[in-house]
């Protein structure tokens, strides 16, 4: 993979983060300078630790679908649940949580019986003091599969969601029918991993141990100002996706153990790079955003995987989902439903 492919993806944004990170980090440096008049507020039953009025119960699913949750892995991981026919996981990324799904999850649950859990450290899940490695949240992943009566899935990983979807697969691949990665990369594989680890700024801030109680009662600024950062289309989030989001990183510990999965990239990376030594065998879709990690991610994906098709979702930054709904859910049930 050339260089220069990798610099029109993702340097495209340079001049935008730049003036946006100087905004951001004023934000950070006032937030600090007011912590020590700041109170923490418990709001039942869900707590919320927020100076922001933040929706204070979670998000429904649609009609078809219900919320649960199950000890697995030593954590309790909450997760929606719905649909018929052979099962298709479906984990989020950082900045959002299993609703980042719902818009696909009318026609997905269609076809497929569809589990979308919260990663550990995020909204309902368990919120552990570690266990942020990958391989570790991809068992938690696990655990909850075989409880639910599943012996092989399909999966689709969105951002860190991507990172756990590898995992999984790297380790029960024969459990594993066919395997979405989208829109993210890899910790530990290059030369991507190392290019985006020197520009992508919020990789050392999130993994810096005091970075969760800078966030602390502020999720709502943060998170509205990082989104955009990665993005391309305006606004691509409606008012109650928004809602939601805001309201699982505002929970108590939310922002904060969501960070560690960042800390855990120097483990990740060692992980993966053992992973890496028995490519993948079962079909792989790797789906970029035009603006964002189309340009590398099918070249990034076949140094672990054999079988690896592409998906370029048009007009769309990071945030797939949101930004080309249609396009996404088109792509996704292509692949996943092709003999």
């Amino acid at each position: 993979m050339k260089t220069n492919l990798f610099e029109t993806a993702f340097f495209n944004f340079k001049s935008k983060t730049v003036h946006i990170l100087s905004y951001v980090f004023l934000i950070l440096v006032l937030i600090s300078c007011n912590k020590t008049t700041e109170k923490t507020t418990v709001a039942e039953p869900v707590p919320v630790a927020s100076s922001e009025t933040v929706q204070a119960t979670p998000a429904n699913p649609p009609s078809n679908f219900k919320h649960a949750t199950a000890m697995v892995n030593g954590v309790n991981i909450h997760y929606v649940i719905g649909g018929k026919g052979e099962p298709l996981v479906l984990v989020h990324g950082f900045g959002q949580n299993w609703y980042m799904w719902n818009r696909l999850l009318p026609e997905l649950s269609k076809h497929f019986t569809v589990i979308a859990p919260d990663l550990r450290g995020v909204g309902e899940s368990d919120k552990p003091e570690g266990g942020y490695d990958k391989k570790n949240m991809a068992k938690d992943i696990h655990e909850l599969v075989k409880k639910l009566g599943y012996n092989s899935v399909n999966f689709a990983g969105h951002d860190i969601g991507l990172m756990v979807a590898y995992a999984y697969a790297a380790q029960y691949g024969n459990e594993v029918k066919k395997l979405a990665l989208m829109d993210a990369l890899l910790p530990g594989i290059e030369p991507v991993w190392s290019q985006v680890s020197a520009s992508a700024w919020w990789f050392g801030f999130f993994a810096w141990p005091a970075s969760g109680d800078i966030v602390k009662g502020k999720e709502k600024e943060f998170l509205t100002n990082f989104w955009p950062m990665v993005g391309h289309v305006k606004d691509p989030f409606t008012a109650e996706e928004t809602a939601e989001f805001v309201r699982a990183y505002a929970v108590k510990d939310g922002a904060k153990s969501s960070f560690k999965w960042f800390g855990a990239f120097p483990q990740d990376g060692k992980d993966n790079l053992v992973f890496a030594k028995t490519k993948l065998k079962m079909p792989l879709l790797a789906m970029g955003g035009e603006y964002f990690a189309a340009a590398f991610l099918k070249e990034h994906s076949k140094l672990v995987a054999e079988n690896v098709s592409e998906s370029k979702i048009a007009g769309s930054g990071h945030w797939l989902v949101q930004e080309n709904t249609a396009q996404v859910q088109k792509d996704l049930l292509a692949f996943f439903l092709a003999k």
